[in-house]
C-alpha cells in the first residue's frame, strides 16, 4: 500500500496543477405586478388548505412565496409550481378545481416571471464546476490515449449512483486522496504495457493443446475429447498453462466446428481466459464468442487477440519447487440457451443429446505477438527521432507536448510541459533506463487534473476545444478524436452544419456503443435487475444455479443468463431508436423488440434462432413494445417473488414522465406494517396498496402514485406477461419426467396451478380508468407526448452537459422540445439540435450554476 506521505505528494502535484474553475454571478430582485391581485387570491381558494400557512405537503409552501422571482426567492419552487399547474395535477382532482381561464392566467404569469428573472441573469452566488471523469469515460479515454484497450475499472473505486440521475455531474464526480492514489497505481499499470524495453525483445511464450474427436486416453483412466455440449462427451477442461508473461498483446486460434441437429442453425461458443474455475467466483473474463455454423467435416481456424493484462491470473506453490507459480486457464463454453436447459432428469440429459454442440479440434496461446518491434504503441509514444541521442531534453519536450496535448485534450502549454520536465530530470538519475523515466513522468501526467478532469471550464480551454470534448464525452464518453481536435484548431466547431455532420459521423461509429449503454443505464436504472433476489419455488427455471458444493443455489457465474441478455435487451434497443431515428414516444410502445433466441423463448417469442441479439418485429399477441415490458424494467422493480406496483410506478414516473418523486417521509410505516401482510409472500399487491392508502398519512402521495403501477400487475416478477398466478402460498414445481413427461406435459401442469386471475385495472390521476398496460400506454401516447419528449430532451442535455437541469434551463429546454416535435421527434434529431443549440456550445453559462 502507498505511504500517506506518497499520498500525500500526490495529492498537493493535483492542487499544484489544478486551476480555479468557478464562476459568480449576482441576482437582482424586482417585484412583478399582479401577484396581490391574480395570484394570491387564486392560492387562498385552491392550495391553501394543503400548502399554506400550517401545512406544506410536497414540501412546499405556497403563502412563503412573495411576488419577486429571484434566485433567492424560491425560482425552483415556482417552476414546480409551475409544472404541476399544467400538468392539471394540482389541485388534486377531488378538490375544487379552477376554470381553464383562472389556471391559464397563473400560468401565464409564472412563465412571465421566471423569463424576466432569467433574462436579468438571477443566478446562485457561487457554484463550483470542476468534475472528474466518470470511471467509464476514463478506461475509454485512457485506452484511445495509449492505443489499446486496457480493463482497468476493477482498479477504480466505484462511482457513486442515484436512481433516475446521471453520475458525471460535479457533485458526485469529485476528487479524494483515496481516488488520487488509485489513479495512481492505475497510470503507472498504464504506462508499463505502453511502453516496452526496447533493447529487449521479450521471448515468446506459446501453448498449444489438442484433441480427438474419438478419444485419447490420457493415462489416468478417462478419455478426453474435444466435444463440448450440454451432457456426455464434454471435455471436462480446456487449456491450462503456467507463467504466461503479464503484459503484452496475445493471439488466440482456434480449429472448431458445430454438431447441428436438424432445425438448428449455430453453436455458440464463448472463449474464456483467466483463473482456472473453482479459484474464484468470477474466473474467466470473455475473449469472445463463437457462432458456429461449419460442420465436423469442414473445421475451420478462428482467432482472436487481446490484451494478457485483461485476464487475471491466480497465484499457487509449485509442488515441487515450492516456488510461486501463475497460473490461467482457457475454456470454451458452449451457450448455446433456449430457455429449458435447468430441467434435470434423463428426459432432459437425452434431450440435450439433440441440441447444437461444438468440437474443438485444438487451441493455442501466444503471448506476446511481435509483428513489430518495438509495438506501434511504444513508438507512438517515443517516437524515432535523432534528437533522442543528439539532444535528450528537447526530445523529452517533444514527447511530453505530443503526449500531454492528447491527453489534455487541447494544446499543453509551455508552463505545462516545462512542469513535467522537470518531474522527469528528477526521475531520471534514480531509474536504470530512459524508458523507466518516461513511464514514471508520464504516469504522472495521468494523474493530472487537466486529464482527470473535464477541461470546459479550464482557462487554458478555448470554445472550441471544449466543444470538442464536450460532443466526444457526450456521443463517445471518451476523448475527442483527431477530426474533432483538427476542427477545434481550425476554429469550426460553432458552424451548425460542422456540427450536426460530425454528430452524424460520432452516432455511426461504434464508439457510440459506450453513450447509449451509459446513458442507458443510468437513466433507467436497469442495473437494479441484478440485486433483485429471484424466488426460485415461484420461478425455477429462471435462472442457472451451481448445483453442489459451498456456492450451491447462486447464479452460475461462467455462463450469460437471461438477465445479462435483458441488460443488452434494454441498451440495444434505445441503440435501435437512436439508429433509426424512431420517434420517441416509441419508448412507449413499438413494433419492435430487441431479443436473442433466450429472451423471446422467455417472453414467448417464436421463431428467433441464435444467441446474437437482433431487431424482431412483435405481433398484438406478444404483449410486448416499448421499454415497459422489457425484463430489465419489470425485474428491477419487482421483489423477485411479485411486481411491486410503487417501483414500476415511481420508474414510470420519474424515467419516461420527468416527475420527481419524492421518497416516503421517515415516519411513514412500510407498505406491509401498514397492510399487515407480507408484501414478499404476496403474488398480487394492489388490494395491498388499496388498503395502505386508507392510512391518511400515505394517501396523498399514494393516491397519486399507485394507479400508475398498477397497471403492470399482469407482468410477474420475472418480466413474463402472466395474466393468472398461482394461489398464494403454492410451490412451482420443476420439470419431473416421471410426473411431466416431456416440456408439453411441464406446461399443461403450469396451466393447472396458474388459476388465479390478476387484475391491471387502475384509475388514473386526473385521468380515465385502464385495464390493460396497453391501455396505459396507449392513454400516455395521447395525452402525455409533451411529457415524454420533454423529459427525453431533458435527459440528454442533462448528460451532455455533465450537470443537473435547473430552472434557468426550462426555456432551453422548452425551445428543444418544439424542434423535437416539428421535427417528427426523432431521437437521432434530438440528439443533433442538442448539440448545436446555444446552451450546449455556451455550456459554461452561468445558468447550469
Amino acid at each position: 500500500m502507498r505511504s500517506k506521505s506518497a499520498s500525500l505528494l500526490l495529492l498537493m502535484l493535483f492542487a499544484w496543477l489544478i486551476p480555479t474553475w468557478y464562476c459568480r454571478s449576482g441576482e437582482a430582485k424586482t417585484a412583478l405586478s399582479g401577484f396581490d391581485s391574480t395570484i394570491k387570491p387564486f392560492f387562498q381558494t385552491y392550495c391553501y388548505d394543503c400548502h399554506g400557512h400550517d401545512t406544506d405537503e410536497g414540501e412546499i409552501t405556497l403563502s412563503k412565496l412573495s411576488g419577486e422571482l429571484t434566485a433567492s426567492n424560491d425560482l425552483e419552487q415556482w417552476a414546480e409550481v409551475l409544472e404541476r399547474l399544467k400538468s392539471v395535477e394540482m389541485p388534486p382532482e377531488e378538490m375544487p378545481q379552477p376554470s381553464e381561464n383562472e389556471r391559464r392566467a397563473v400560468v401565464d404569469w409564472i412563465e412571465a416571471g421566471l423569463r424576466r428573472s432569467l433574462a436579468r441573469g438571477d443566478s446562485v452566488a457561487t457554484a463550483p464546476r470542476v468534475r472528474r471523469l466518470t470511471n467509464v469515460e476514463y478506461q475509454n479515454t485512457l485506452n484511445e490515449l495509449l492505443g489499446f484497450e486496457l480493463d482497468v475499472l476493477d482498479e477504480l473505486p466505484k462511482d457513486p449512483e442515484q436512481f433516475y440521475h446521471f453520475n458525471n455531474t460535479p457533485e458526485l464526480m469529485r476528487m479524494g486522496p483515496e481516488q488520487l492514489d488509485r489513479y495512481f497505481d492505475v497510470g503507472r499499470f498504464a504506462m508499463a504495457s505502453a511502453i516496452v524495453d526496447a533493447s529487449q525483445q521479450p521471448t515468446v511464450f506459446r501453448q498449444r493443446r489438442e484433441w480427438s474427436a474419438v478419444g485419447v486416453n490420457r493415462g489416468m483412466g478417462q478419455d478426453e475429447v474435444g466435444v463440448w455440449g450440454n451432457s456426455r462427451n464434454t471435455a471436462a477442461q480446456g487449456m491450462g498453462f503456467r507463467n504466461p508473461p503479464q503484459h503484452g498483446e496475445f493471439r488466440l486460434r482456434i480449429q472448431a466446428a458445430a454438431i447441428l441437429p436438424p432445425g438448428y442453425r449455430e453453436a455458440p461458443l464463448e472463449i474464456q481466459l483467466g483463473i482456472p474455475r473453482g479459484r474464484t467466483e468470477l474466473p474467466y473474463k470473455i475473449v469472445g464468442t463463437l457462432h458456429l455454423t461449419n460442420s465436423p467435416d469442414n473445421p475451420q481456424v478462428f482467432e482472436f487477440r487481446g490484451r494478457i493484462e485483461n485476464h487475471p491470473s491466480s497465484e499457487s506453490l509449485d509442488a515441487r519447487s515450492g516456488l510461486p507459480i501463475q497460473e490461467m486457464s482457457l475454456r470454451p463454453e458452449l451457450i448455446f440457451d433456449d430457455g429449458t436447459l435447468n430441467d434435470g432428469g434423463t428426459y432432459a440429459a437425452n434431450r440435450q443429446l439433440a441440441l447444437p454442440r461444438a468440437i474443438v479440434n485444438w487451441m493455442e496461446l501466444e503471448v506476446p505477438v511481435i509483428d513489430l518491434w518495438p509495438p506501434k504503441h511504444h513508438t507512438d509514444i517515443l517516437f524515432e527521432s535523432p534528437l533522442k541521442q543528439a539532444n535528450s531534453e528537447t526530445y523529452v519536450r517533444m514527447v511530453l507536448e505530443r503526449f500531454m496535448s492528447r491527453a489534455y485534450r487541447r494544446p499543453a502549454t509551455a508552463t505545462e510541459i516545462d512542469r513535467f520536465l522537470e518531474v522527469f530530470r528528477l526521475v531520471r538519475p534514480s531509474v536504470a533506463t530512459f524508458e523507466e523515466a518516461a513511464r514514471e513522468t508520464l504516469a504522472m501526467v495521468l494523474v493530472s487534473p487537466q486529464f482527470l478532469c473535464h477541461n470546459e471550464a479550464d482557462p487554458a480551454t478555448d470554445a472550441h476545444f471544449a466543444m470538442a470534448s464536450r460532443l466526444s464525452y457526450f456521443l463517445w464518453a471518451s476523448m475527442p478524436d483527431e477530426e474533432l481536435l483538427r476542427l477545434a484548431s481550425a476554429r469550426k466547431l460553432d458552424d451548425p452544419t460542422v456540427i450536426e455532420k460530425q454528430v452524424l459521423r460520432m452516432l455511426s461509429d461504434k464508439r457510440s456503443n459506450a453513450f447509449v449503454e451509459d446513458f442507458t443505464r443510468q437513466w433507467l436504472s436497469i442495473r437494479k435487475m441484478l440485486t433483485v433476489p429471484i424466488n426460485h419455488d415461484l420461478f425455477p427455471r429462471f435462472l442457472y444455479v451451481v448445483p453442489n458444493g459451498e456456492t450451491a443455489g447462486t447464479e452460475v457465474p461462467y455462463r450469460p443468463s437471461v438477465r445479462d441478455y435483458m441488460m443488452q435487451e434494454t441498451i440495444g434497443f434505445v441503440g435501435e431508436l437512436i439508429r433509426r431515428n424512431e420517434n420517441v414516444l416509441s419508448v412507449v410502445d413499438s413494433d419492435f423488440a430487441y431479443l436473442n433466441e433466450r429472451l423471446a423463448a422467455h417472453y414467448g417469442v417464436e421463431g428467433v434462432q441464435g444467441e446474437r441479439m437482433r431487431v424482431v418485429a412483435l405481433r398484438p399477441e406478444h404483449k410486448l413494445g416499448g421499454l415497459f415490458t422489457h425484463g430489465s424494467v419489470l425485474i428491477g422493480n419487482g421483489t423477485g417473488t411479485a411486481p411491486h406496483p410503487i417501483y414500476r410506478a415511481v420508474w414510470l414516473r420519474e424515467a419516461i414522465l420527468g416527475d420527481e418523486v419524492a421518497p416516503p417521509p421517515a415516519e411513514v410505516p412500510a407498505l406491509n406494517d401498514t397492510a399487515g401482510e407480507s408484501l414478499e409472500q404476496a403474488v398480487s399487491i394492489a388490494e395491498l396498496l388499496a388498503r395502505h392508502r386508507t392510512e391518511k398519512s400515505c394517501n396523498n402521495c399514494h393516491a397519486r402514485l399507485d394507479p400508475w403501477g398498477v397497471a403492470f400487475e399482469r407482468y410477474n416478477a420475472i418480466g413474463r406477461y402472466q395474466p393468472k398466478v398461482p394461489p398464494n402460498g403454492i410451490r412451482v414445481s420443476r420439470f419431473d419426467e416421471d410426473r411431466h413427461k416431456d416440456l408439453v406435459g411441464y406446461q399443461k401442469y403450469l396451466d393447472s396451478i396458474n388459476t388465479v386471475e390478476v387484475s391491471a385495472s387502475t384509475k388514473l390521476p386526473n385521468g380515465p380508468e385502464v385495464t390493460t398496460l396497453a391501455e396505459l400506454k396507449a392513454y400516455l401516447i395521447a395525452h402525455r407526448s409533451d411529457d415524454i419528449r420533454k423529459n427525453m430532451v431533458s435527459r440528454l442535455l442533462s448528460y451532455g452537459l455533465g450537470r443537473e437541469l435547473t430552472v434557468r434551463d426550462r426555456f432551453d429546454v422548452e425551445e428543444l422540445c418544439q424542434q423535437a416535435k416539428a421535427n417528427g421527434s426523432g431521437m437521432r434529431d434530438m440528439i443533433v439540435s442538442i448539440c448545436q443549440s446555444e446552451i450546449f456550445k455556451d455550456s459554461t453559462s452561468k445558468r447550469g450554476e
